[in-house]
């Protein structure tokens, strides 16, 4: 088969995804720009300029999604790497039962959002969850897990280190267990201790896995909507209230399509600086060498 038959075949797939990723992008941009007009049951879009965004730097709610989107972001990830790290330093010394402990970490990984904020709902409610009532046995005040302002935001991102810490351990023990075993012996030869090999020779050549999970997990965690939505609906107030979940409700909830869209290019330029951070980091890390 020629280097055009190929092509030829390759078309109709193609074309499928353009037509379900370009289209949406391009009428994404036009509703940014843009402002929404029912009328007579047609639905118009007549060009705003930049008052969207004009109206969004403005909006207090927006910045009050950013700042709790960033809590989320930062410190669940963080949370997340120093457990995955830890997880896998333990198995990669081959524990007893270690490849039984390697099954039951991903479990909660492969739960979907949905299950999960269901069950941590049930898990940490204030009247009728387990966690209410081991605390009233023990003659101690009920705690608003997800009613209190000041707690609910941290039940969140419990819920999501719980879940998505599974996959930070993946991908580092991926990368320690492609740390040549060369390195380990010859620091081990030189009079390093465990502790030294850890610092100086396992976590630099760990670099380059430990960005990408911090790149792909901010990305994710930036994008969070389901397990809040489920637990506390963005509640109590707002303080729970991520970006994803802003958009959301501004651009299905009060049909306001044009200022969605605008928040959701804003979600867009948060990742994308993001994962620009992350690529500079790497390219600066291409260079380590153990001398």
């Amino acid at each position: 088969m020629g280097r055009w038959e190929k092509r030829l075949l390759l078309t109709p797939g193609v074309l499928i995804v353009l037509l379900f990723s370009i289209f949406p992008l391009f009428f994404t941009l036009m509703l940014m720009f843009g402002q929404v007009i029912f009328s007579e049951g047609k639905m118009l879009i007549k060009f705003a300029g930049l008052a969207n965004w004009q109206r969004l730097l403005q909006d207090q709610r927006f910045w009050n999604a950013v700042l709790v989107t960033l809590k989320i972001v930062v410190i669940a990830v963080t949370a997340e790497y120093v457990l995955g790290l830890i997880l896998a330093s333990l198995l990669y010394q081959r524990p007893f039962g270690s490849g039984f402990f390697r099954v039951l970490y991903v479990i909660p990984m492969l739960l979907t959002p949905i299950a999960v904020g269901y069950t941590w709902r049930m898990i940490l409610d204030v009247g009728r969850g387990p966690i209410a009532g081991l605390l009233k046995r023990a003659g101690l005040s009920p705690v608003g897990w997800l009613t209190d302002p000041h707690v609910a935001l941290y039940s969140i991102v419990l819920i999501d280190v719980w879940q998505w810490t599974p996959f930070m351990f993946l991908l580092l023990y991926a990368g320690l267990e492609a740390i040549p075993k060369d390195y380990l012996e010859a620091a081990e030869v030189d009079g390093a201790s465990g502790w030294k090999q850890f610092i100086y020779v396992i976590m630099p050549l760990l670099a380059p896995s430990s960005i990408a999970a911090f790149l792909l997990r901010t990305i994710e965690c930036f994008k969070i909507v389901d397990i809040i939505y489920i637990t506390t609906g963005g509640g109590p107030g707002q303080a729970t209230e991520s970006l994803t979940l802003f958009g959301y409700n501004v651009g299905f909830r009060t049909f306001d399509l044009a200022y969605g869209a605008t928040i959701a290019f804003s979600l867009f330029f948060m990742v994308l600086i993001a994962a620009m951070f992350f690529t500079i980091l790497t390219r600066s890390l291409r260079g380590i060498r153990l001398e």
